[in-house]
């Protein structure tokens, strides 16, 4: 029997939804993977207080995205930029992961940057062939990759409070500037993109709402709930990677940390003195970036569309440093979704104190005005951060392109719809809100 149209949209559970928001984040890794621009502006000390920061300016911007979505859990298109700019620093992430895997058996590779770029394209292949042939497999592997996630953050955080080396105890309060920032205050704003990009696409459930059992309450809870655990999680691991119990350091000299072809490998290695329990938990680190990459129920022209201009993207690393252009890829996912967020976030508050927000099933109550104020603030600041460059002085192969590309694709974007978009989009697909409305339990 054929399944009915409400079947094809309905398909995950509130459980496959949290593990999906869970792996999708992986913050714990990430905090690892990404270390290298908080070393570089700041050190350690702004490595753990920047974390702070982001996660209290996060956890309020998860909150007045949730308490939307258990208004109306169906999803804008206002952040397709940074959904293919995340989807493109995901994969060169797994890619310099995997690259950095194979170094600690073999050291005398060589990594060029064609080779970056050709193993992101098949790992973008694998993705793709995935989505489009293989989907009704793609919710249960999420959850593999979930249960998986939560596995390898024990065996990582035992590894290193077993294994790690010892350093002084005062390295947790270290300030390091190898980026050359003449101003501190630069310095650390800049090295927290490291901590920004932990929590990128933190809305991700939402876009999963015409596909959720009872989306209305799913969709909130496990956005929410599946940030502030990676929140805990990657706090552990920030503390675990400057230093364990009795203060031991697990983080190696600095300036070796810092010279590494892959800061967070070399780390792992270092700590765990063993290439093949390094080899071990690198190979776990890359199944679970794979599986973070999966997608959902699409037409296959929007999947084929959003992987040729990922291919696109991945040519950033033939004639450069695989980091600087890691680092473009990741300020611009940033800063595109930061901008769509700090979008929501001003209607809404205007919202707020005007005409009333309406109430769903998940809600802030008496305090939404203060989050939600502060969740645009917080979004307003360090957008101004995001397209500034990692190190000066600024030439060619250090540049941040993320601001002119950002400018360039919004001055596209409005002019497609001035002379187009405002004359033949029909609007949302109301078909696809009514159904998720339905299953909802709303009228």
């Amino acid at each position: 029997m054929r399944p009915s149209l409400v079947d094809f949209y309905t398909t995950r559970w509130p459980s496959q939804l949290f593990a999906f928001s869970g792996m999708y984040l992986i913050t714990w890794a990430g905090i690892g993977m990404n270390m290298y621009y908080a070393i570089l502006n700041g050190g350690p000390v702004a490595y753990l207080f920047n974390y702070l920061i982001v996660l209290t300016g996060v956890l309020a911007q998860a909150a007045c995205i949730a308490e939307l979505a258990s208004i109306v859990p169906s999803p804008g298109r206002s952040t397709w930029l940074g959904y293919i700019a995340t989807l493109a620093s995901a994969i060169n992430n797994g890619v310099i992961n995997l690259e950095a895997a194979v170094s600690i058996n073999w050291p005398n590779i060589e990594w060029l940057g064609w080779h970056t770029t050709l193993l992101c394209l098949c790992s973008l292949a694998f993705c793709l062939v995935i989505n489009l042939w293989f989907f009704p497999i793609v919710p249960w592997l999420e959850l593999v990759v979930g249960i998986f996630n939560v596995c390898f953050f024990f065996i990582y955080l035992v590894a290193l409070w077993v294994l790690s080396p010892r350093n002084s105890a005062d390295f947790i309060m270290t300030r390091t500037n190898f980026s050359r920032w003449d101003n501190s205050y630069i310095s650390w704003n800049v090295g927290m993109l490291t901590q920004i990009w932990m929590f990128i696409g933190l809305e991700c459930v939402i876009h999963m709402g015409e596909e959720t059992k009872n989306a209305r309450r799913s969709v909130p809870q496990a956005m929410f709930w599946s940030i502030a655990a990676n929140g805990a999680l990657g706090l552990i691991m920030v503390f675990t990677y400057i230093l364990t119990l009795q203060l031991r350091i697990c983080m190696p000299p600095i300036e070796d940390l810092i010279t590494a072809y892959n800061p967070f490998i070399y780390l792992i290695t270092v700590s765990t003195g063993s290439k093949v329990v390094a080899t071990v938990m690198a190979t776990g680190l890359v199944t679970i970036l794979i599986g973070s990459n999966m997608s959902h129920r699409v037409p296959m022209r929007a999947v084929l569309f959003t992987c040729l201009i990922v291919a696109f993207m991945a040519l950033l690393n033939i004639g450069s440093s695989t980091y600087v252009a890691f680092g473009a890829l990741t300020s611009l996912s940033s800063l595109s979704l930061y901008f769509s967020y700090a979008i929501i976030f001003s209607i809404s508050l205007h919202t707020r104190l005007t005409c009333g927000l309406a109430a769903g099933e998940w809600s802030i109550g008496r305090w939404g005005v203060y989050v939600n104020a502060f969740a645009l603030v917080y979004t307003l600041y360090t957008m101004i951060w995001l397209p500034f460059p990692t190190t000066v002085p600024v030439t060619a192969g250090t540049m941040n392109y993320c601001g002119p590309v950002f400018l360039t694709v919004m001055i596209g974007a409005l002019t497609a719809w001035i002379f187009w978009g405002s004359k033949h989009w029909p609007g949302p697909n109301q078909g696809v809100v009514e159904i998720v409305l339905r299953n909802s339990g709303v009228k």
